[in-house]
């Protein structure tokens, strides 16, 4: 979804004639992500993280749908900052459901995968949607965000991390390696 918005973006703020604006339109959802994962400390432990994991890609899908329809530079702030409030606790909470799920001698292995994923993800979306801008405008962008939102959305439901834990449930690595021997 992030390199389909910044695909979008930058093919909306050409459109308009203001290409300049693009870094900041994008900087702008990057900030609001940034004060709403501050925040995510203060969500009670009580709220389990694949509740958390599914609110936060719900509300990616739905504050990504406005992006198909603006077409002003305001709109545009208006919607990527509303909409940067759903990346951080998205990123967050699966980075944290990682860190329950995997063993702790894999978590380190885990989490370079995880960081890799996004940089990767990102970078595929930016080849796939920055040609659909060129060819079919920023909308069209847009709509690979929007659908790449609602994939995250279905997954968030359809998968379920079985073995989330507390993470002070034996997360030492010396707990995990003699777990399960007798």
């Amino acid at each position: 979804m992030f390199g389909a918005c910044q695909a979008g973006i930058t093919a909306l703020t050409e459109e308009l004639g203001a290409p300049g604006q693009s870094g900041l339109v994008y900087a702008a959802m990057g900030v609001m992500s940034a004060v709403v994962g501050l925040a995510m400390a203060s969500v009670p432990s009580s709220v389990t993280l694949t509740a958390r994991w599914r609110a936060a890609t719900c509300a990616a899908l739905l504050l990504a749908l406005p992006l198909l329809v603006v077409h002003s530079l305001v709109w545009l702030y208006v919607v990527v900052v509303v909409l940067g409030s759903a990346y951080a606790p998205h990123l967050i909470t699966l980075f944290a459901l990682t860190e329950r799920v995997v063993p702790a001698s894999r978590l380190g292995e885990s989490m370079a995968f995880m960081t890799s994923g996004i940089i990767g993800g990102q970078a595929l979306a930016l080849m796939a949607s920055g040609p659909v801008a060129e060819a079919r405008g920023p909308g069209a962008a847009f709509a690979v965000a929007v659908g790449t939102a609602a994939a995250a959305c279905a997954l968030s439901w359809v998968l379920r991390p079985e073995r989330e834990r507390p993470a002070s449930a034996g997360r030492t690595p010396a707990a995990e390696a003699t777990a399960g021997t007798p």
